[in-house]
Order: C-alpha cells, then sequence, then structure tokens
C-alpha cells in the first residue's frame, strides 16, 4: 500500500475510534478526591466517609488526597487548575467563597473556576463559655458583656475559619465589645476556654463536647437556623435571642474544575444523593454533630453565592486582614 493511503487508513482508523474513546462510561479509573484539611479532623472524616461509599458506588478507587495550607488555599488552587475531566474532585468547605475577600492572593474564583456537585454535610457551632463565666442563657451572656465592655474574649480555632466569622458576625449584630482572638487550631483555643484566658467560643461538636462533659465548659446555644437532633435541648442563637441574621453553620461541598462534563456531574451528584441518605451514615455523623446533607448543583450554586456576599461584606465592613 501506498504510504499516503496507508497514511490516509490509519488517520480514518483514529477518527472512527475517537468518539467510541470520548464516550467510555465515567468512571473508567481511580478519582482523586483533594480534601484541604489534615488527615483526622471532622472534615476529612467525613470526606473519607463519602470517599469509601463512592468507591463501592462508583466502582473504582476514590482516593483522598489530604492538600493542606494557606488556610485551604493551597487546595482550592490545585483543584482550579485540575482537569475537568471528572477524576478530579474537591471536598472543599466554607472557606472556599471567604479566602478570595479575606487572602486576596488565591488563584482561583469560587463562582468561574469550578463547576458545583453536591452539598455534602453542615455542621453548627455550640456556643459555649467557660465553667466560671456567670452568665446562663443567651440574654445573660449579651447583657452581662455589654455592662464591661472591653473586658471579655470570645475564642476562635483560626483567621478566617467559619466560627472566626461567626464570632465576628455575633459582634457585630449584637454590637458587643469583645475581643475576637484567632488561635492556630480549636484544641489551643478550647484550652484556654476552659483555663479561663477566653470567655467563650463558637466550637464544632467534636471539639466542644470533650470540655462540656467534663465541666470546664457550658454550651448556651447552637449557631444553626434550626436546633440539632444531636443536641434537642440547646436552642439556635436566634431563638435564644429573638433576632434574625445570626445563623452559621461550617458547610462541606463537593465542587469539580470549570469545564467537566454534565454528564460527570450528574453521576457524581447521584452518587452523593445516595450516600447522604442513607439512614445508618446519617445518625452515625449525627452522634458528632455533623448533618449529612445532599443538594442540586444549582442549589449549592446558590448557596456559595449567598454566602460569599455575607462573609465578603462582613470582611470588608469590618477591615478583617489575613496575616
Amino acid at each position: 500500500m501506498p504510504i499516503t493511503r496507508r497514511f490516509m487508513s490509519t488517520a480514518l482508523l483514529a477518527l472512527a475510534a475517537a468518539p467510541a474513546a470520548a464516550q467510555a462510561p465515567y468512571p473508567a479509573r481511580s478519582i482523586t478526591m483533594i480534601v484541604p484539611y489534615p488527615p483526622g479532623g471532622v472534615n476529612d472524616v467525613v470526606a473519607r466517609a463519602y470517599a469509601d461509599r463512592m468507591s463501592q458506588d462508583l466502582g473504582v478507587s476514590v482516593i483522598v488526597d489530604n492538600k493542606a495550607g494557606a488556610a485551604t488555599t493551597l487546595a482550592s488552587n490545585i483543584a482550579a487548575k485540575a482537569a475537568p475531566d471528572g477524576y478530579t474532585i474537591y471536598a472543599g468547605g466554607t472557606s472556599l467563597v471567604i479566602n478570595p475577600t479575606l487572602q486576596g492572593n488565591v488563584q482561583y474564583d469560587p463562582r468561574k473556576s469550578f463547576e458545583p456537585v453536591s452539598l455534602m454535610s453542615v455542621t453548627p457551632f455550640i456556643l459555649h463559655v467557660n465553667a466560671a463565666f456567670p452568665p446562663k442563657d443567651m440574654k445573660e451572656l449579651v447583657a452581662y458583656v455589654k455592662a464591661n465592655p472591653g473586658k471579655f474574649n470570645i475564642a476562635t480555632s483560626g483567621l478566617g475559619a467559619v466560627n472566626h466569622m461567626s464570632a465576628e458576625l455575633f459582634k457585630s449584630l449584637l454590637g458587643l465589645d469583645i475581643a475576637v482572638v484567632p488561635y492556630r487550631g480549636g484544641a489551643q483555643a478550647g484550652q484556654d476556654l476552659a483555663g479561663g484566658q477566653a470567655q467563650m467560643m463558637f466550637s464544632a461538636a467534636l471539639e466542644a463536647v470533650p470540655l462540656l462533659q467534663r465541666g470546664a465548659t457550658r454550651a448556651l446555644a447552637i449557631s444553626s437556623g434550626t436546633r440539632s437532633a444531636a443536641f434537642p435541648d440547646l436552642p439556635t442563637v436566634e431563638e435564644a435571642l429573638g433576632i434574625k441574621g445570626l445563623a452559621t453553620v461550617f458547610w462541606q461541598a463537593m465542587v469539580v474544575p470549570a469545564g467537566t462534563p454534565k454528564p460527570v456531574i450528574e453521576k457524581l451528584q447521584a452518587s452523593i444523593a445516595r450516600i447522604a441518605g442513607d439512614p445508618a451514615m446519617k445518625a452515625k455523623f449525627a452522634q458528632q454533630g455533623v448533618e449529612l446533607q445532599a443538594s442540586t448543583p444549582q442549589a449549592l450554586a446558590e448557596l456559595m453565592a449567598s454566602e460569599e456576599k455575607r462573609w465578603s461584606t462582613l470582611i470588608k465592613e469590618k477591615g478583617i486582614k489575613a496575616e
């Protein structure tokens, strides 16, 4: 066969095979789930639970890749630049929409760099106080702080963390003169709360419960919009004070790089929905104060947009800056 005809035949065979390759069932190989937190924390545990179940559900390995650093910006930057083929997925959180305003030097846009897939979980915060701190409920707390301006601290687990934003919102909406003190992690903040160096803190349940159980702190309210099934006797902050606009939670969600095909997103979303709806999974995490929750991509997009507006406005108004 002449070289020209042989080349044309090879090219035609390649073209014929291309659509078949493009239409190969997804997923055809292992998937990497980027997690922006170090191993062991509640958000890593939630992501790993999803990864394990998605491996069974999708029939391929879903491998967790922890990329902690730069207040989750490191992982967000990496995920934004990944190939949009469904083989790199990102278990991001609320910081995804906080950091562009707070950090100012991120390499992604939460609305343009990612396609939303589904919500994964929401985690409210328990507002607890040092056991020796006099207030016994939320109204007493607000009145006591206002009667003693500039004397008290509210600890947070880190600059830009959602419980930091919650503390700033609490201070702003109620007009409180308190010092918001970011620590390097919730453990140290909790120790100082128990020791009396700080008087109050919004903490995730896994961090608050051990302090509450040993009597080092006392719970006053929970930050979510509705009461938590895990802590049914705790009123919400809004309920206790009769004020709207104070509800806050940490949310964790699945996003993928912009340009990922819609059928891939639909398959990932369906898998997350099946897992989040499993009664045993829901019960397991409810005991830890975490509510597994799926959503449509559109609902997640709306949540991200509203949260970005809320927190960016607060950061700008209060002049909160990353150190």
